[in-house]
């Protein structure tokens, strides 16, 4: 029972699930690229004055962090 578990654990068990991970891998389809999900999925913040005004400064900082990302990843336009 011990050289079993030996050869299980210490030479088969690691390819099989090697060989089954790279099985699994080859059947995943292609997912879009990050940017392009997040583009699709997120719009420009654009709160009025009066808003803008009761932020704190986090907030603010936030918000222009969050439309500079989308500026450079979406080619948004302030």
């Amino acid at each position: 029972m011990g050289k079993a578990l030996m050869l299980l654990f210490g030479g088969l068990l690691p390819k099989s699930l090697l060989l089954g991970g790279l099985l699994l891998a080859g059947c995943a389809t292609p997912v879009s690229p990050a940017r392009q999900v997040w583009c699709e999925h997120n719009q420009q913040r654009r709160p009025s004055v009066a808003v803008v005004a009761a932020m704190t400064r986090p907030e603010l900082d936030e918000v222009n962090a969050y439309n500079g990302k989308g500026a450079r990843w979406c080619g948004w336009k302030p």
